[in-house]
């Protein structure tokens, strides 16, 4: 049984990680609310963008992102 479940995972990755993604958000929305799960989903967008960034640049590349952000024009 392994074997079929790598290899379907191998065949049909997207399909796969969305499937499992759209049940974990699901079982959020049922135990813990529409907005506490959309607050919990804000929360690890932002820490996955500031972890990205400090991989790829550290603290410089953060400061650089935030003030191109709020850049007075």
């Amino acid at each position: 049984m392994k074997d079929w479940l790598i290899r379907f995972y191998g065949e049909h990755k997207w399909l796969s990680i969305l499937a499992v993604a759209a049940l974990v958000l699901g079982i959020l929305f049922l135990c813990i609310g529409f907005w506490r799960t959309l607050l919990l989903a804000v929360l690890v967008a932002l820490g996955v963008l500031l972890g990205t960034l400090l991989d790829r640049g550290g603290w410089p590349a953060v400061k650089d992102f935030f003030l191109s952000i709020f850049h007075k024009r």
